[in-house]
């Protein structure tokens, strides 16, 4: 990373303008995963510029980029410092930070996303001080301020000791600390996470008082505090603060918590119950969390599974049966095995006692009345799902095995007995059982009752007489009640009389038939279905009843002579006869006898009276008399008697044509009598074989006459009759041979049978085949004749004209127009010539045509509404695709699905396939696919309906979808497994059950308790968690399970144990570090490797340092720049230190697994010149005044490297240890000592002394004064008597007395001086 300008590496030269550079989108390229190509992991700039770092990229597609600091996404940064540029020509990104701060140092980290992964890459950013200092720079810039050096040192000669106590089995606790300062008071101080809430605290934590609890002592130098009764409360950190010093020390005091007592705060039940299927619990109290517990069945460690579990929540312990078996009825109890409060149970039982779960029913079972052949249902609620309940008809166990008409279903908490097709004889009692409940009903099957023989539809009776209704039914026990007009008919009617005759028989006689009784009559009786009821009825038409006869007007009678007489006399008798009609004829007041004298015969409505041998003289009146049992009526009659007229003379036929020709006859001799009225001509058809037929009838003035309508074809006689008013004449017939009726030429020949060619709903499209002959004169028309199959006769259906036929292929073509939609036809042909008049000559129809149905030929199958559609439902329940679908001609149907074809013989039990169709002009069919007890894996997919149809195929199709628990998860795999924690890894189950997975639930057993436990919940699409908490050594199994709304799957369980360690370690510590160079601002060290890397590389060292005022820190991370390696020597320079301080250092090694414990330090180094000349301290000089006989003792530090040689003169002359003399040379860091004693001073040795220090880079001098004083006053200070420094008085002497390696001591702490004296 660099300042302004390119991204500070030779491989991206780009020019980057904090303002006005805009990105451009990257491009996918590379390898399909994302990837930073050839990255670098260390980036710097200066202080105050822009800093930008730059990774070229790859991926397809073109990968999305996150800037990270630590764990702070950089896009939600607010402070506007950090921008992103992506650059498509290079496929580069970018990271800019503005103007960079030293807080900006640290580690970052980039991701890359795309569809096929994520990549992740850290690197670290350094900020180097403003100017371009190198690192060592940037250390020295950022060091601590160092206190003022003083030449008076004050310490702490006894510092408190960190102890470690049990709450309950320390009644005191002591900290007692010394300083080198007598009479300074000091507070003391407890810090801990509680105190430093409370508002009183300061930094130091909260001041301690004296009290119950806390106590302390001051005297002198000494402090000591005193803590009574320690709790896990008063654990902290204990820091005593000297404020006129300004001086702290600590200890830390750890208080672990006191053993815990525990006992049965609510001990077990003696006796608990339980029922099988159901679950139960065994539930206790402590008197707090955290015991060790037991559980035990009849004395042995219950061994825990899904079944029976295990479950702590704080201070209650339950036992838990998710669903109890006989088996589990045991003694149970609950041991603490450790920390037993003494004097309470260890131990507390119970009995479990585990019965029959009591099924009882929660309603009733109803009694059920049906019809023969009827479907009965019986259902019943329990109040268990589980409840097994057996059934019963008439005592006898119901299997449907066995009577596959019974069907027991069961449907959650409801149970049902389905009785499919009832018979007769199951009428009885139905009863249901459980193990402790039953319930009984009674099932009636009645007939289907119906009329095995009902009313007539109409019935007639006569006024005044009885009607007799008789009906039949088929249950004989139900009852038949009658009503008329609506009304029933009450059986205290006096004119009705009602019988049950037997075996469903009954009959209703009404008496004495009124004429206001005529109307409906039904006879009703109960069908047997709810209220139904089956009726049947009749008509009743009432007949008036006979009234006296009345004779109608007749007229004149007119007889034949010898032949008969007879004339009819209308009458009429109102209403039905009831009695025999009597006939009296008289003639000229006598009666006439019937039978001798004249013939009566009787019809409905007249009387026919015909005279035996009628003769002209039997002419006259004659009295008709008609009477019944209600009264008569008389009419006179006159009658005149006459004869009939001779045969015509002549007949002869003339003039034959197609269907007609002449008749010529002569008038009769004799016309009988009476005038001709007229003429009758007969003919006689001697082909078909009839008998003589009347034909014509001519006027009495005609004497010839065209006949018409004659058949064609037909031979035929001819005969003339004449007719008077009595009669017709004897015929006069034709003579020669039979007469032929026919044109001069004939009709055509029989047409070819018609073809149908096409149709539709109201046309048909037929050819035939011409008629071999056409009879001698051309055809002239065709005639399509058409019939309904259902009818008997045929109908002209179009006339066509030769020129209107399409002629193709030696047939001729027509259409038929005109059809009705839905009916179904057959066609025939006729072919035309025309005839002598003009008239059409038919041929013989031709054969009939196959039949078929005016409809549309060709439809596309299709669905009918709603067609296909999606169904979801859970596992085990019945789907059912029930489709109406249509087309012409019928289309085929096949259902399909995943496997294939669906077969129903294949699995009949579960899956029917069933076709039905409607009686319709247009197909309309049903078919019906169900299953059974849907299988998600069997029965999950695609449905599709095929329909195949000449006129256009069709498909469609459906989703169904089976709900089920997901199958487990696969591929559960640890991935870091470390001491304390494993990441486990797993990818989701090949189906999730329908419906979309909510969370996994990851389980962990630890081998040596053998016991699953839940950790955590993780929420689906995640397929990876991290488990923690985890006891370095022990072995783990672990397990996943799936969980959709329908339930959990079965578990994904690791295949080998785990063992939670890491598989690796930090390195030991580095060996030996020295100081191999140094200057005034720096030091070199040099050490060896760590005699283990831990299994992973060494990254670097970090060279701690400490100066007699603080404690350790970080000075110097190497790197290849301030870091050469050489074998197993590693040497850096550490920059930085500051001048005349006193400093010490030692080497961490790290690597993957972190830091090593430190490398032994140096001995304490002064940061100094390494070539220095000799330089006296400042006011070593000047004058001392010593008693005689006292000691007089110099101590002169003098610098200079190398430490300097001294030189002692008195008044000029060298001096030398003697007897009077002690010269000492006493060598230090950056310089030396020079001691000069006179141990007993005497008057002479008054006078100047000087010290001359010498080395190679120089020398320097100083002279000092000696004034000797005559007397000496006493003192307690032995150092002033005896030259001791041992002396444990109060005097005060100067640091610069002090022996060298003793001023090292006080600045480091490493001796503490035993005397009281004050150093200044």
């Amino acid at each position: 990373m660099s300042g302004e300008g390119p991204p500070g590496s030779e491989e991206f030269d780009r020019q980057i303008d904090w303002d006005n550079t805009v990105s451009t989108p990257l491009v996918g390229k590379g390898s399909p995963a994302p990837n930073i190509i050839s990255p670098c992991d260390k980036h710097s700039t200066s202080e105050n510029s822009n800093g930008y770092i730059t990774f070229a990229v790859e991926g397809d597609p073109a990968p999305e980029v996150q800037w990270f600091k630590g764990f702070k996404d950089l896009s939600k940064e607010a402070t506007g410092r950090y921008k992103f540029w992506t650059f498509g020509d290079d496929n580069t990104i970018t990271l800019g930070c503005l103007k960079a701060r030293t807080e900006d140092e640290g580690e970052y980290k980039v991701v890359l996303t795309n569809s096929h992964g994520e990549f992740e890459f850290e690197f670290k950013f350094y900020v180097t001080v403003e100017g371009g200092m190198d690192l060592r720079a940037m250390l020295m810039k950022r060091k601590v301020k160092q206190k003022k050096i003083v030449q008076k040192i004050i310490e702490w000669t006894e510092k408190p000791v960190d102890q470690e106590v049990q709450q309950g089995k320390c009644k005191e606790v002591q900290f007692t600390a010394q300083i080198s300062e007598k009479d300074k008071k000091g507070k003391w101080y407890l810090r801990n996470a509680a105190t430093l809430k409370d508002k009183r605290a300061t930094d130091n934590g909260i001041e301690l008082y004296k009290g119950d609890k806390f106590d302390w002592t001051f005297k002198d130098d000494t402090y000591t505090l005193i803590i009574r009764n320690p709790t896990v409360e008063e654990d902290g950190t204990y820091l005593l603060f000297v404020r006129e010093l300004d001086m702290k020390t600590s200890a830390h005091l750890t208080v672990n918590a006191a053993d815990p007592e525990f006992y049965w705060k609510k001990p077990l039940k003696t006796e608990e119950k339980g029922l099988t299927a159901r679950p139960s619990k065994l539930v206790c109290y402590l008197n707090m969390a955290g015991a060790k517990i037991q559980w035990t069945k009849n004395g042995s460690p219950i061994v825990f599974d899904k079944r029976v579990e295990c479950e702590v929540k704080s201070e209650k312990v339950s036992l838990i049966f998710r669903t109890c078996e006989l088996d589990d009825s045991a003694q149970y109890s609950c041991q603490i095995l450790k920390f037993v409060k003494p004097g309470e149970q260890e131990q507390t039982d119970s009995c479990l006692l585990v019965e029959e779960y009591p099924h009882t029913f929660t309603s009733k079972l109803k009694g059920q009345t049906v019809v023969e052949h009827d479907r009965a249902e019986f259902e019943i609620d329990v109040e268990a799902s589980d409840a097994e309940v057996v059934w019963f008809k008439n005592g006898k166990k119901i299997n449907p095995e066995q009577d596959p008409r019974f069907e027991i279903i069961v449907d959650g908490k409801k149970r049902k007995l389905v009785l499919k097709d009832a018979h007769l004889e199951d009428t009885g009692d139905i009863t249901c059982k459980t193990n402790t409940d039953s319930s009984s009903c009674h099932l009636l099957v009645k007939h289907e009752n119906m009329f095995l023989k009902g009313l007539d539809q109409f019935t007639d009776g006569v006024e005044r007489e009885e009607c007799v209704f008789t009906v039949h039914v088929k249950d004989p026990g139900a009852p038949v009640d009658f009503y008329f007009k609506g009304q029933k008919i009450s059986k205290s009617d006096n004119r009705c009389m009602y019988s049950n005759i037997g075996d469903g028989k009954h009959q209703l006689v009404v008496h004495g038939l009124k004429m206001e009784d005529m109307g409906l009559v039904e006879a009703r009786t109960p069908s047997n279905r709810g209220n139904g009821v089956v009726t049947s009825s009749t008509t009743l038409d009432v007949i008036k009843g006979e009234e006296r006869p009345e004779i109608g007007d007749t007229g004149p009678v007119t007889g034949v002579a010898y032949k008969d007489c007879n004339w009819n006399v209308p009458y009429k008798i109102s209403g039905k006869i009831q009695s025999k009609m009597e006939i009296i004829v008289i003639k000229d007041g006598k009666e006439l006898k019937l039978g001798q004298d004249i013939n009566v015969s009787i019809t409905d409505d007249n009387i026919s009276l015909a005279v035996i041998n009628p003769r002209r003289e039997k002419s006259g009146t004659y009295t008709v008399i008609l009477r019944n049992n209600q009264g008569e009526d008389r009419r006179d009659i006159n009658v005149n008697i006459m004869d009939k007229p001779t045969p015509p003379q002549v007949c002869k036929v003339t003039d034959v044509f197609h269907d007609n020709c002449q008749v010529n006859w002569k008038e009769p001799i004799d016309d009988g009598g009476t005038e001709i009225t007229r003429y009758i001509i007969e003919a006689l058809n001697t082909t078909l074989g009839n008998d003589w037929h009347q034909v014509a009838e001519a006027k009495p003035s005609e004497r010839k006459m065209y006949i018409d309508g004659l058949v064609n074809k037909n031979k035929y006689r001819f005969r003339v009759l004449a007719i008077n008013k009595i009669g017709k004449s004897m015929p006069c017939e034709m003579n020669g041979d039979d007469i032929l009726i026919k044109d001069p030429w004939d009709e055509p020949s029989q047409p070819g049978r018609p073809n149908i060619l096409d149709w539709g709903p109201g046309h048909c499209d037929l050819s035939w085949e011409p008629p071999e002959s056409d009879g001698g004169a051309p055809i002239t028309h065709y005639i399509i004749e058409k019939k309904e199959k259902s009818m008997a006769m045929w109908e002209e259906g179009r006339v066509m004209k030769v020129e209107e036929c399409m002629f193709s292929q030696g047939k001729f073509h027509g259409t038929c127009p005109v059809l009705v939609e839905g009916n179904e036809y057959m066609f025939r042909i006729k072919a035309v010539n025309i005839g002598s008049k003009g008239q059409w000559n038919y041929s013989i129809p031709s054969e009939p045509s196959d039949t078929m149905i005016a409809k549309i030929r060709y439809i596309k199958a299709f669905l009918h509404d709603p067609g296909m559609y999606d169904i979801e439902i859970k596992k085990g329940q019945c789907f059912r695709y029930d489709i109406w679908f249509g087309g012409e001609p019928p289309p085929a149907v096949t259902w399909e699905r995943k496997d294939g074809i669906i077969n129903s013989e294949t699995d009949p039990a579960r899956i029917t396939l069933e076709l039905m169709a409607k009686k319709k002009v247009y197909c309309e069919r049903n078919t019906v696919l169900t299953v059974k007890k849907a299988d998600r894996e069997k029965d999950s997919g695609k449905y599709t309906i095929r329909l195949t149809c000449e006129g256009g195929n069709f498909q469609a199709s459906g989703f169904v979808n089976v709900l089920d628990v997901p199958w487990k998860p696969k591929n559960l795999v640890p991935g870091e497994v470390r001491a304390e924690h494993v990441k486990l890894n797993w990818d989701k189950p090949d189906d999730d059950g329908g419906t979309p997975l909510l969370r996994y639930l990851v389980k962990v057993m630890d081998l040596e308790y053998n016991q699953w436990i839940t950790v955590c919940e993780v929420n689906a699409p995640t397929t990876n968690c991290t488990v923690d908490n985890l006891k370095p050594g022990h072995l783990y199994k672990f397990q996943v399970i799936a969980i959709n709304k329908e339930g959990e799957s079965l578990p994904a369980i690791t295949k080998d144990p785990v063992c939670a360690e890491n598989p690796y370690k930090p390195p030991s510590e580095p060996r030996e570090p020295g100081i191999v160079d140094f200057d005034n601002k720096s030091i070199t060290l040099r050490w060896n490797k760590p005699k283990e890397d831990g299994g992973r590389p060494i990254t670097h060292f970090i060279i701690q340092k400490k100066d007699q005022f603080g404690g350790w820190f970080d000075a110097l991370i190497t790197n290849d720049d301030n870091c050469s390696a050489t074998i197993d020597d590693l040497e850096a320079r550490v920059p930085g230190l500051s001048e005349g301080k006193w400093y010490q250092f030692r080497i961490v090694a790290v690597n993957k697994a972190g830091e090593s414990w430190p490398s032994y330090e140096t001995k304490p180094h002064l940061c100094r010149h390494k070539n220095l000349s000799p330089n006296i301290e400042k006011g070593s000089g000047g004058s001392k005044s010593v008693k005689v006989n006292r000691l007089t003792c110099w101590r002169i530090n003098v610098k200079g490297e190398p430490p300097p040689e001294f030189t002692w003169f008195k008044d000029g002359q060298p001096i030398h240890t003697d007897d009077k003399y002690l010269i000492e040379r006493m060598e230090y860091q950056g310089g030396a000592t020079a001691v000069l004693q006179i141990l007993k001073t005497q008057m002479e040795d008054a006078g100047t002394y000087r010290l001359q220090a010498n080395n190679r880079n120089g020398y320097d001098k100083v002279d000092v004064d000696l004034i000797v004083l005559e007397s000496q006053h006493d003192t307690e200070c032995d150092m002033f008597k005896n030259a001791s420094l041992d002396c444990n008085c109060t005097a005060s002497f100067r640091t610069s007395d002090l022996k060298p390696e003793q001023q090292i001591a006080v600045m480091f702490g490493d001796k503490i001086i035993s005397n009281g004296h004050t150093m200044a």
